[in-house]
């Protein structure tokens, strides 16, 4: 089934397979450390606007092979949604969007969507105190009187102050720089008699009655602010749930047992601090789906569990093996969460099929039926992804700061042994069965932060690196990785002894012991 367009007012965070049509409001340029990139305001046919970035590496694309002209509507889906946290926002919408390598822009001129309205923001308003500093603002009025100006750049660089005043005689002081006053002086010497008219977009207010111009070249007041925080993050000695040897006698793994078999069992933000490469078994929600430039599905070869590439058979891996037909297989990023850390996790066919009810190939087919060839464009079945409590078995790759998922789990008995291993706070936030707390074992009331928050620079989706571009099919029941020795774990502010994260006596070689139902 096709994705349906979707309203600005609708976005929130809580996925990023939106798909909407819009026209481009406004377009700039910016700079970030000597690189060029460029931002959006685009609006869709109900006069709803939301700030878009395109960041650095994809500038070239969406300024040449798919350009994006101010005026011209596309449509456009597959985001990175955050919050719009910006220290200076051209748009009021609760959340802002940036462009990934599985953004897809096409479309072009085939929406019928009016020219935007301005918004102009009443100087009662701003006398009053009804704004927000950290909102920019469209404004217009009459120059009443021009006060200080230095219009030649010297000791002081280029400036204009003057009083603007509006249909009801209100006032405002207002103050332009640079590029932006050199255009005011050449407007006032050209002008003969009779008024002139200033209409400022994003201005910013900075406190009542004062306001500032130079606002639409975002980066002049943005460019190389960092609103990103760190958390201190203190550890306390904790101990995973007891695990046993088992008796000599050979005893058949119970399916549990095959989940848990080789596996640290933690909690996700102990997982999001580890210093080496880990097999783990955790708890998480399924938040949302991350788009990226590969789509949902891949082509994978016949003779190796390897990625295939060509538009027609045959198609070949990378070790020339060559396949002539069509072998669909899922894999997709998934963002998943545990109380406030959240992480990028890989989930590969077998576990997505788990999820969905249905084969990859079954769903392109279904896909091929209605006319979209495209794996960017997500069906909208992906969304029953989301929102759901399993228990997952992954291999954390410090590297890349993400999971390839091995193996998952939705039993709810199975998922609540699991869960109540952790401490307090450091589960998911869905709805699990409830279990017996006295089962819980665990002194660490400790929490993490698994992000850094930055103000223009959101981190996208990384790739996993080329060894791990194999579906996990099998899992290894005969050989146990060696023992991990007591390295020292890196976080944000301080070094944290391995004990304080996997405890004393948790053994990657042992099987979980199952906690006693009372």
């Amino acid at each position: 089934m096709a994705r349906v367009f979707e309203f600005i007012k609708d976005i929130t965070d809580r996925k990023d397979l939106w798909k909407i049509a819009v026209k481009v409001k406004d377009k700039w340029n910016a700079t970030k450390e000597g690189k060029d990139f460029f931002q959006i305001v685009v609006v869709d046919s109900k006069g709803d606007d939301i700030f878009v970035l395109v960041p650095i590496e994809l500038k070239q694309k969406f300024e040449n092979e798919i350009p994006i002209t101010v005026n011209n509507t596309y449509t456009m889906q597959n985001f990175q949604v955050t919050k719009n946290d910006d220290q200076f926002k051209p748009s009021h919408h609760e959340f802002k969007l940036r462009f990934t390598g599985g953004t897809l822009v096409e479309d072009v001129n085939v929406h019928q969507i009016a020219d935007p309205v301005a918004k102009f923001k009443s100087f009662g308003d701003i006398l009053n105190g009804d704004f927000r500093e950290d909102y920019l603002y469209d404004v217009i009025g009459l120059v009443d009187e021009v006060g200080y100006q230095q219009p030649h750049p010297g000791n002081r660089k280029v400036q204009v102050n003057f009083i603007l005043r509006d249909l009801g005689n209100n006032v405002i002081n207002c103050t332009l720089w640079e590029n932006y006053a050199l255009k005011f002086f050449n407007v006032q010497n050209k002008a003969n008699e009779g008024p002139t008219i200033v209409f400022m977009k994003y201005a910013k207010v900075k406190h009542a009655g004062l306001l500032t111009g130079n606002t639409f070249n975002i980066v002049s007041l943005a460019a190389g602010i960092e609103s990103g925080t760190i958390t201190n993050v203190t550890e306390t000695p904790s101990q995973m749930m007891s695990q046993s040897s088992g008796g000599s006698q050979f005893t058949p793994y119970t399916a549990e047992q095959k989940f848990t078999h080789n596996a640290e069992v933690m909690p996700l933000s102990k997982i999001v601090q580890l210093a080496e490469d880990t097999k783990c078994v955790t708890v998480v929600d399924t938040v949302k789906i991350k788009p990226n430039k590969s789509g949902w599905y891949y082509l994978t070869c016949y003779k190796c569990p390897k990625q295939c590439f060509g538009d027609a058979p045959p198609y070949r891996c990378i070790d020339k093996h060559e396949t002539e037909t069509e072998i669909i297989r899922y894999k997709m990023d998934i963002e998943v969460g545990a109380g406030d850390v959240k992480a990028t996790c890989v989930f590969w066919d077998r576990e997505c099929a788990q999820l969905l009810g249905i084969s990859a190939s079954d769903l392109r087919a279904e896909m091929l039926g209605i006319g979209i060839t495209n794996p960017l464009v997500y069906p909208v079945q992906m969304d029953d992804i989301t929102g759901r409590t399993i228990a997952v078995k992954l291999k954390w790759q410090v590297k890349w700061k993400t999971g390839s998922v091995m193996a998952i789990h939705d039993g709810g008995d199975f998922v609540n042994e699991i869960q109540s291993s952790f401490p307090p706070g450091d589960g998911p936030q869905g709805n699990l069965i409830k279990y017996d707390k006295t089962i819980a074992k665990s002194e660490d009331n400790s929490s993490a932060e698994s992000t850094q928050n930055t103000q223009d620079m959101v981190i996208p989706t990384i790739s996993l690196s080329a060894s791990d571009e194999i579906d996990p099919d099998n899992i290894d029941l005969t050989t146990p990785p060696p023992k991990r020795l007591g390295k020292q774990l890196e976080s944000s502010h301080e070094i944290v002894n391995v004990d304080n994260v996997v405890g004393s006596k948790a053994s990657s070689t042992k099987m979980m012991k199952k906690p006693k139902k009372e």
